[in-house]
């Protein structure tokens, strides 16, 4: 694959014979994996089901090395990028202030020579970089610097916005903009010690949302009676909410105004799971999953089409899924 990759630089006309001729190849592929750490260092991967082949490119200034311009990845003389002289011929160098130009060029000519119907494009920063705002990224994994703005945040998702898998990480202070397009996520995941996810859960639009954060009672009690009366919330299938050493949840005072219904008998609870993704690799196809879930004899009836969703407030823990749709399995609480 990555030869082939290598051809396409030679030419328009070459790259439309390898697109012609190998297209078929294109098909086995399932993800394209940007990855960028503090250090400015940027690497690619191309996988699909059976290989991963890959590269890389680190910075350097004009003035450490004088970067000999390669037409590669259809970038020409002013974006130079050439092979590192020093290493194998999958690493190149770029100018460090290009950062930008050089992402935004490689992610361009990927999706036009790859294609994107069946291709998903992640991106996973590990140096508490944001990244830049790419088109037709399916998945993102962000470590976010301290003192990190809402709208620095908001722009990196600007060009894709409702991605399949977000996960926020680092310094985050639960600071989203109104209206996020972070908060149409399908699956959203937030890990914050700093401040509170009141805003990001009433705002959230998705159906599967995870948070290691705290949150004030009133905001559970909101959310709750906003699905209960059928007003919001309706493409939420299952939220897990974790305040492990920031808060304890008062469960009788949450729930004393809410309508929760128990099941018929006593020994009886109901055990619901359903599937969720790993936070790490995120680019992996299919994505790996594990089991996650868990048990209560509370649930709630939503009004008007009497759908129902168990309902678990516990500790640290607020736990919140649809029967439908997900793993139901009645277990006798005394064996």
């Amino acid at each position: 694959m990555y030869e082939v990759l290598i051809l396409s630089f030679c030419s328009k006309r070459t790259r439309y014979l390898i697109h012609s001729l190998q297209k078929y190849r294109w098909k086995a592929i399932k993800f394209v994996h940007y990855s960028f750490d503090e250090n400015d260092k940027i690497c690619v991967s191309v996988r699909s089901e059976n290989s991963s082949v890959g590269f890389s490119l680190s910075p350097t200034t004009l003035e450490k090395t004088m970067i000999t311009p390669m037409d590669v990845f259809g970038m020409g003389p002013t974006i130079p990028i050439r092979l590192h002289p020093n290493l194998s011929k999958r690493k190149y160098l770029f100018n460090r202030e290009q950062k930008q130009l050089v992402v935004q060029g490689i992610h361009d000519y990927l999706h036009q020579f790859l294609g994107s119907s069946t291709i998903n494009y992640v991106v996973d920063t590990t140096g508490h970089e944001l990244p830049q705002n790419l088109k037709n990224i399916k998945r993102t994994c962000i470590k976010v610097s301290e003192n990190t703005t809402a709208e620095e945040l908001e722009a990196c998702f600007a060009a894709s916005p409702n991605q399949e898998y977000i996960q926020i990480d680092g310094h985050f202070n639960g600071n989203l903009c109104p209206n996020s397009a972070i908060l149409g996520a399908e699956h959203l995941r937030i890990i914050s010690n700093k401040g509170h996810g009141d805003e990001i859960l009433l705002g959230f639009r998705g159906k599967r949302f995870d948070c290691d954060c705290s949150f004030h009672d009133a905001t559970i009690v909101q959310f709750l009676n906003e699905w209960k009366s059928n007003r919001g919330f309706h493409n939420l299938e299952s939220l897990i909410i974790n305040s492990y050493m920031s808060k304890n949840y008062d469960a009788a005072a949450i729930l004393k105004d809410i309508d929760v219904k128990q099941l018929d008998r006593p020994q009886d609870t109901l055990h619901i799971t359903w599937q969720t993704r790993y936070a790490y690799p995120i680019a992996v196809d299919p994505p790996k999953l594990r089991k996650v879930g868990f048990s209560s004899r509370d649930y709630l009836l939503r009004d008007g089409d009497g759908v129902e969703a168990s309902v678990l407030i516990q500790n640290h823990d607020v736990c919140f899924a649809l029967w439908k749709g997900n793993s139901c399995e009645v277990k006798n609480i005394n064996g």
